[in-house]
């Protein structure tokens, strides 16, 4: 007799549905067993019919029964139970590719596909990588700060720990922020594997196919191809010597009304200019005014080589507006992927849920370890010392442009970060530029990458952290030739038009 749990969260249909479904495929029920009729079996379980009607065409749609007119309802033979036809032919192979959701357009680009294969060349000389440089890290404060925690607290960090993160470092992160004018508690802050992790957070919780964004154009690719893959319709933003145009944004507020505002205010990527402090508190102002978050990522703001730069926005901001970004992948190791994300505490709690989905906290180990070596203070000490070696990169890099740049090169001097900003001259193409420079073992990022609507396409970056000072000069001097070489090309009509039209094969 079928037994059913009236306070079970299992609607009786489907509870009358299992029990008869596991009786079938036990063999209780064997083949060609008449189930007992509709009303006869509603009457018995002291349910509606219109239950065990439900019930009954749940065992149907499962191939277990099958209902005929005039002699009620019959057991199958269950579909896992046939013998195979051995001269059936086999099934059709599975295809992933009908399975998986397609990929977004960005991830197609055949620019990215060709970027990733220059830089995987052993002999390339590469302004490509935004990262610090391997030479740079300091590992051994770093291993001795991870003999420490292991040494002393090595049980507890290999257990779990908080979805948020590790405690104690979130508290550092809270000191550590204080220092730059910003007023958050532990709790306002969650541990996240990178930034690149905060901003998918940050896209999930917040937008909607069809939602747009205001973003700065150029601005952060990663940050670009998220907010796409998540449906999000990009609303470019041009910036000038202060950062992003709050005039264009005040309209762009106006017409579309965007769920959120994505800014890297302090020398940002790949542009390396730093918003103004007035400008920093007008855009505030306008996000108070049309109630908008505004997500502030800030993986720079340590590398500083002149004056320290603005306040964060977050330690502006006087209503809870601002979302705060940051990672340990440039102050430290890319392979930490550690970073953190500021918020008030209902972002931070929302972002949490949605973190446990993906893994449900960051290594308590390396949180640990990083920790302990804030707390020597060997965070500041190895800061100390690469700003002024990273400012080295950079002036020799402003050095070699300026003596072997072609006439028509500009460029911006940024004051802090690992990145400088180039327009090129008379017209060039940085498609071309990438794939001439390439011939010569020099790889750059071609500027239309970082533009969510087409531009950028005579603009390139360079990164100036990652090669040595005598790699930097080499490699402008190739990159100089390069451009040389398609201006020369510019100068001869035939030329140029086979430059323009004819596909070009990469060597």
């Amino acid at each position: 007799m079928l037994l059913l749990d009236r306070d079970s969260r299992i609607p009786l249909y489907l509870q009358i549905r299992n029990q008869l479904r596991d009786m079938i495929l036990d063999g209780t029920l064997s083949e060609g067993s008449r189930l007992m009729s509709e009303r006869k079996l509603a009457a018995a379980l002291g349910v509606n019919r219109s239950t065990v009607v439900s019930a009954y065409r749940e065992l149907a749609a499962d191939g277990l029964v099958k209902a005929r007119v005039g002699q009620g309802t019959a057991v199958c033979h269950p579909l896992s139970a046939e013998a195979p036809d051995s001269e059936a032919a086999p099934p059709p192979p599975l295809i992933w590719g009908e399975c998986l959701v397609p990929r977004p357009k960005e991830e197609r680009d055949p620019l990215l596909r060709d970027l990733m294969a220059f830089l995987s060349r052993v002999d390339t000389i590469s302004f490509a990588d935004g990262v610090p440089a391997p030479e740079l890290y300091p590992l051994d404060d770093f291993r001795q700060a991870m003999t420490h925690v292991l040494d002393t607290a090595g049980r507890t960090l290999l257990q779990p720990c908080p979805i948020e993160g590790y405690y104690p470092l979130r508290q550092a992160l809270a000191r550590r922020m204080a220092r730059w004018g910003a007023t958050v508690t532990a709790e306002n802050i969650l541990i996240i594997t990178g930034s690149q992790q905060g901003l998918d957070l940050i896209a999930r919780a917040f937008l909607r196919a069809g939602d747009e964004v205001a973003v700065e154009a150029p601005s952060y690719l990663g940050a670009l191809q998220i907010f796409s893959a998540a449906g999000a319709r990009l609303l470019p933003v041009p910036l000038d010597t202060e950062g992003m145009r709050l005039d264009i944004l005040e309209n762009v507020l106006v017409r579309y009304r965007p769920k959120l505002i994505y800014t890297l205010p302090t020398f940002q990527n790949p542009s390396g200019c730093t918003m103004s402090p007035r400008r920093r508190l007008r855009l505030l102002e306008l996000a108070r005014r049309h109630r908008l978050p505004v997500v502030e990522d800030d993986p720079f703001g340590e590398f500083y080589y002149t004056d320290r730069p603005p306040s964060p926005l977050l330690a502006l901001d006087q209503d809870g507006h601002v979302i705060y970004l940051s990672t340990f992948s440039k102050t430290l190791f890319p392979g930490l992927r550690l970073g953190w994300v500021a918020a008030p505490r209902p972002v931070i709690d929302r972002l949490s849920q949605i973190k446990q989905l993906a893994d449900l906290h960051c290594s308590t180990l390396i949180q640990g370890a990083v920790c302990e070596f804030c707390h020597r203070g060997a965070l500041d000490a190895h800061l100390d010392r690469v700003r002024d070696l990273y400012r080295q990169r950079r002036d020799a890099m402003l050095a070699a442009l300026t003596e072997y740049g072609p006439t028509g090169l500009r460029w911006d001097e940024p004051r802090g970060g690992f990145n400088l900003w180039c327009w090129l001259p008379g017209g060039l193409k940085a498609r071309r530029l990438m794939a001439e420079a390439a011939r010569q073992n020099v790889v750059l990022v071609p500027g239309e990458v970082f533009y969510p609507d087409g531009g950028g396409q005579e603009e390139i970056r360079l990164n100036f952290s990652n090669p040595p000072i005598e790699l930097i000069r080499e490699g402008i001097q190739r990159l100089s030739a390069a451009m040389n070489l398609l201006l020369e090309e510019r100068n001869s009509v035939e030329g140029w038009r086979d430059a323009e039209f004819t596909t070009q094969p990469i060597v």
